[in-house]
């Protein structure tokens, strides 16, 4: 039953596509908008900041994060799904005609960015999906020293502990890791990592 469950989900949740997808990405501007505004809010960007925006789903964190770096900054967002990109531009068409935001396909292993190109990542309620080692590896590499890291997840999906996920974050070269669990009020709770690269 639970296989049938989520063969059923991964087409609306987990790699969004067709008609499911459309649906599952107004589920989760919904679902995940206090999380999207607390993830940027704890990145502290800056005006004229470049950041990388994982798996951004519907596009809201994505238009958070630019009006957080305008004037001067950069956003990029990467999503492996076509429609979860289509929301995105649509949700960011002024950002991404005045060229603040640049959404893209991509997946934390692989983002296309350049290295330590960018100032701060933020992933909300995708890393579960992520292939984790070769996720951080990537994210160290484009992160330019004391880069940042935003990261939270639903721990209901989180498949590990969060003892495993700062340890995935230190060996891939990260420091001053925090890894919280956040009460939410309708659903389980919120797990948060922070991390940085060094100086």
């Amino acid at each position: 039953m639970a296989r049938l469950l989520m063969r059923w989900l991964d087409p609306a949740f987990g790699h969004p596509r067709g008609v499911l997808g459309r649906v599952g990405g107004a589920m989760m501007l919904r679902g995940n908008a206090e999380q999207e505004h607390r993830a940027v809010e704890q990145a502290v960007l800056r005006p004229g900041e470049h950041v990388l925006v994982l798996g951004h789903g519907p596009g809201l964190g994505l238009a958070l994060a630019a009006a957080a770096v305008d004037p001067g900054g950069h956003v990029v967002g990467v999503d492996p799904s076509e429609p979860m990109r289509r929301m995105a531009a649509a949700r960011c068409a002024d950002q991404i005609a005045r060229g603040v935001v640049e959404v893209r396909p991509g997946r934390a292993e692989n983002t296309g960015c350049s290295g330590a190109s960018i100032d701060v990542a933020i992933s909300v309620n995708n890393i579960m999906l992520w292939d984790r080692e070769a996720g951080f590896n990537e994210l160290a590499r484009v992160l330019r020293r004391g880069g940042r890291l935003v990261a939270t997840v639903h721990r209901h999906v989180l498949d590990i502990s969060p003892d495993q996920l700062r340890d995935d974050a230190r060996h891939a070269g990260f420091t001053d890791i925090t890894v919280t669990s956040r009460p939410r009020r309708f659903t389980s709770s919120a797990v948060e990592l922070l991390a940085s690269l060094p100086n």
